[in-house]
């Protein structure tokens, strides 16, 4: 039996069953679903009219933050995941639970590839070769065994008017982790989503729970895996839900604060 041999960046493993469907499930199969624009987020729209009922009806894979930024969301395998600023990770159950901010798709790869010593740097690398990223959006997760991990998850807040994103940003919690199981749940995103969308690559985590173990997570802007599967799939339309309350209309927008994270 040939040996099957793990290189840094080119082993393509499989691809995804090609399954007739009609034209309309085909696009919405490929689907990149926002719960409002980055633009109003990053102005200062920390609570919104969004459940988490309505956001698994768009996709099972994908991620957010909750309402008041009460933690970093991760939607795994049609489950929604909690992350806050102490590291760790539990699953949200409560269909009523709201979010300001979130993007989800129905993941279906059509590809994977094996890795080994993978960092985010090496993983720019390979994407920048092999996807198109000017023009395609893609959804990318990531499984495999973390030797490093840097997690990062913010305080919530609670009291209007809310704090500008810059204190945010200054205020949020990193951890850093070691020899950790789990899943980078993520999207690389083209440039002409800029205020809709974060351009470029953008990841949150989830652990695996294995013998009793809770789970850790976050944002998660820094990695290094001995051994990673990258599975991707090539996203073909956007769609978004606008807010629809008063603090959305007296909203005072932003765009350059938007370029921000």
């Amino acid at each position: 039996m040939t040996k099957r041999l793990l290189i840094p960046a080119l082993l393509l493993v499989a691809c995804s069953k090609e399954i007739k469907k009609t034209n309309m499930e085909t696009k919405l199969d490929r689907n990149l679903h926002h719960f409002n624009f980055r633009t109003a987020f990053m102005s200062g729209m920390y609570e919104g009219e969004f459940t988490m009922e309505q956001l698994l009806q768009k996709g099972d894979f994908g991620l957010g933050t909750f309402n008041n930024l009460e933690g970093e969301m991760i939607v795994l395998g049609g489950k929604i995941y909690r992350a806050t600023a102490d590291g760790n990770a539990s699953e949200v159950n409560n269909p009523a639970v709201k979010t300001p901010s979130a993007m989800v798709t129905f993941f279906r790869p059509g590809q994977e590839v094996d890795m080994i010593n993978l960092t985010r740097e090496k993983l720019e690398e390979w994407i920048d070769k092999n996807l198109d990223i000017q023009k395609r959006m893609y959804a990318i997760r990531i499984t495999g065994s973390f030797d490093s991990l840097k997690t990062r998850s913010q305080h919530p807040v609670y009291e209007k008017p809310f704090p500008g994103i810059n204190d945010i940003i200054d205020n949020m919690v990193y951890h850093n982790r070691e020899e950790t199981q789990g899943t980078l749940v993520g999207f690389q995103l083209p440039p002409y989503l800029e205020g809709i969308n974060y351009p470029g690559l953008h990841f949150h985590f989830i652990s695996d729970t294995g013998s009793g173990s809770a789970s850790v997570g976050g944002c998660a802007p820094g990695f290094h895996i001995q051994k990673a599967k990258l599975s991707i799939m090539e996203l073909t339309s956007f769609s978004v839900d606008v807010p629809r309350n008063q603090d959305f209309y007296e909203l005072k927008l932003d765009r350059e604060k938007s370029k921000h994270m």
